[in-house]
């Protein structure tokens, strides 16, 4: 009899559908709580990540970070 575990395969799509759903849910908590965009910005953010799951947030996160770490210097 053998036994019923999942394979690599399906743990290694389960890894990347988790960072991508927590990609996209941070960078949505980000995009809702920040001060320095305006209205029209957040809304294209919003839709950017929404149509483009993977990129868009990782896009957003990367130019939101270099910003960040720009107007502390």
């Amino acid at each position: 009899m053998k036994l019923l575990t999942p394979g690599v395969g399906l743990l290694l799509w389960q890894v990347i559908v988790f960072v991508i759903a927590a990609l996209f849910i941070v960078s949505w908590v980000v995009i809702l709580k920040t001060k320095t965009l305006d209205s029209k910005d957040r809304l294209s953010w919003l839709l950017g990540t929404l149509f483009l799951p993977v990129i868009g947030p990782l896009i957003f996160l990367t130019k939101f970070l270099m910003a960040r770490q720009k107007g502390q210097s």
